[in-house]
């Protein structure tokens, strides 16, 4: 809606400034016209000085007479214009002939423009805009136009190589006066209005793509959300089955156990000779002894392996729940051992066997106020970005020290490193330096948010060549106006 309001009201402030340019043209070319016949009594004033100097005696009296009643003239119109003199000098005015060589040009342009009159009288009206190949556009549009007026926005350049705006009338100079050769320009300064103008446009730029980028990421936090929902169902639907596997298996367990035992009892009771026999008799059976025993001691092992397995499944389902587990409003004391246990277990399949994961001291940790699903939320992406960074095998420490008021926790990779240039963008939304489809940008961005919900800092420090240390500051006591995003 701002952004809205705001272009209305950019719009709406260029239509009325429109409509008083048109509304005072009227008046304008009145006062252009008697401006104009006084300028051109004054030359004619001039011009007949020049010839007084070299009349003869017999002369003198009918020439002097006729510069008296011109002079007159002069003054009389000097004197009616004063006030009508004041209004058009708040209008830039200039005057061309039909190839668009400047003939006159009032004060209020020339020190818009910063040249001086002689600078511009016989220069060719291109000398405001050199580089614009455009220049004589709105002379010929003029010409062609049917009402044989051209209103619009022209940029100018000064004197000095600055540009300035001015909406400007251009029309012929017949219209004012008996003068068939030519056109007159005038209109008024626009520049500040336009530099306004251009700053609205681009805050509401601005504006629309932080809109833009927030609606993405409330689609982010939807799809994450989603995705949480349907991990619990996921957790819930994949833990009954596993609880079956592990019961059965624990039962299967104690069969092998028991019939090991027989086997081995029997062993005992007969002679190995004879316990041979019995092995090559049975129909379909005949395995051997030392077969045998290899399976009797190997059962327990795959028994082993198969519950480890298992209980690495239970363990990822609790991960699951834990991490798409809505939140209360307020946060809870957090156990930040465990946050990060639950985020190595879900990045497993990043760090896989090539990162080595050193860590000491997290279990002497005091409890953080926040929430758990969070703060797994931002170790796991920092594991998962660390171990996508190393190139082969690597290691990624984790540090915790804690003092009155804060804990500060440290995520170290020996990685490349991140360039200078990228570390003041790292945190922003959408940035990232991974390959495209590799990333979507948003991943620190939601982990600095989380950090800072919680009251909390996090930077980063990166030497290329050397690695990447995330540095995360928690507050171990929580602030009244704290609570979960």
């Amino acid at each position: 809606m701002e952004s809205i309001l705001g272009k209305a009201d950019i719009g709406f402030g260029m239509e009325a400034q429109g409509l008083f340019l048109v509304s005072s043209t009227v008046i304008l070319l009145i006062i252009i016209f008697f401006l104009y016949k006084t300028y051109r009594t004054s030359i004619n004033v001039e011009a007949k000085l020049s010839e007084f100097a070299s009349l003869t005696d017999n002369r003198f009296g009918r020439k002097l007479h006729l510069i008296e009643v011109n002079a007159d003239e002069y003054k009389l119109n000097k004197t009616l214009l004063g006030p009508l003199a004041r209004i058009i000098d708040e209008y830039c005015v200039l005057t061309t002939d039909n190839r668009g060589t400047i003939t006159f040009a009032n004060g209020k342009f020339l020190s818009l423009s910063g040249h001086a009159f002689s600078q511009l009288i016989g220069q060719h009206e291109s000398i405001h805009h050199p580089d614009s190949q455009d220049s004589g556009l709105p002379m010929m549009q003029c010409k062609h136009a049917a009402s044989g007026v051209w209103n619009g926005e022209v940029c100018n350049q000064r004197e000095d190589g600055s540009l300035y705006w001015m909406n400007m009338f251009l029309f012929p100079l017949s219209y004012i006066s008996d003068e068939d050769d030519g056109f007159i320009y005038f209109g008024t300064d626009i520049t500040d209005i336009k530099t306004e103008n251009n700053q609205l446009i681009q805050e509401v730029k601005e504006k629309d793509q932080k809109l833009s980028h927030v609606e993405t990421m409330l689609l982010h936090s939807e799809k994450m959300a989603s995705l949480g929902t349907i991990s619990a169902g996921i957790a819930h639907e994949i833990n009954n089955p596993i609880a079956m596997l592990s019961s059965n298996l624990n039962r299967s367990r104690e069969y092998l156990d028991t019939m090991s035992k027989v086997i081995t009892g029997l062993q005992k009771r007969i002679s190995a000779e004879k316990f041979e026999q019995f092995l090559q008799s049975e129909a379909g059976l005949k395995i051997e002894a030392k077969k045998l025993r290899f399976i009797l001691e190997d059962h327990p092992a795959l028994i082993d392996e198969t519950s480890e397995g298992i209980e690495r499944i239970k363990q990822i389902i609790r991960d699951l729940k834990n991490f798409s587990h809505n939140q209360p409003e307020h946060f809870s004391p957090t156990n930040i051992a465990t946050c990060i246990a639950t985020s190595l277990n879900l990045a497993k399949h990043e760090l896989k066997n090539r990162i080595h994961v050193s860590h000491a001291n997290l279990e002497s940790l005091p409890l953080i106020p926040g929430s758990e699903s969070q703060l797994s939320q931002v170790f796991m992406n920092l594991f998962v970005n660390a171990a996508q960074a190393i190139e082969g095998k690597g290691t990624i420490t984790i540090a915790a020290d804690c003092d009155d008021a804060w804990c500060t926790l440290t995520v170290t990779d020996d990685g490349p490193g991140i360039p200078g240039e990228h570390l003041e963008q790292i945190f922003e939304p959408f940035y990232t330096t991974k390959p495209i489809g590799k990333g979507t940008g948003l991943g620190l961005s939601i982990c600095h948010d989380i950090i800072r919900h919680h009251g909390g800092i996090m930077t980063v420090e990166s030497t290329p060549g050397t690695g990447t240390t995330f540095i995360i500051k928690l507050p171990l006591k929580q602030s009244d106006n704290v609570h979960a995003a």
